[in-house]
């Protein structure tokens, strides 16, 4: 099990272990962020010299562009944007990565 408030409290083996991590927080603040920002760096694979090389897909709030920036994590927003019914802020993804697909609007958002 994962506990976002423990973000290092993860088996050994796991460290530089994954080529692709995704994450839809629960929360959208900085505190939170700032936690998954840390189990990221840990689990994501890296090159020799220490630098990201798998892939990063992240959901969250415009607003939170600069921040991710802040965090060291090196992804830009998309302009595929998930279709979230009723909630108050519209979503994006974040990718460490280019993709054509989610380069493109979707039109069921329109924007």
């Amino acid at each position: 099990l994962y506990d976002f408030n423990r973000p290092e409290d993860l088996p050994e083996k796991f460290n530089n272990y994954f080529d692709f991590v995704l994450i839809d927080p629960p929360f959208i603040t900085e505190d939170v962020w700032s936690k998954y920002a840390i189990t990221i760096k840990k689990i994501i694979q890296k090159d020799e010299n220490g630098n990201i090389k798998g892939k990063i897909l992240l959901s969250s709030i415009d607003e939170n562009e600069k921040m991710f920036e802040k965090l060291g994590l090196p992804v830009k927003k998309r302009k595929y944007r998930p279709l979230i019914p009723n909630l108050v802020y519209q979503y994006s993804f974040f990718s460490s990565y280019e993709s054509p697909t989610l380069d493109e609007i979707n039109p069921e958002v329109g924007f």
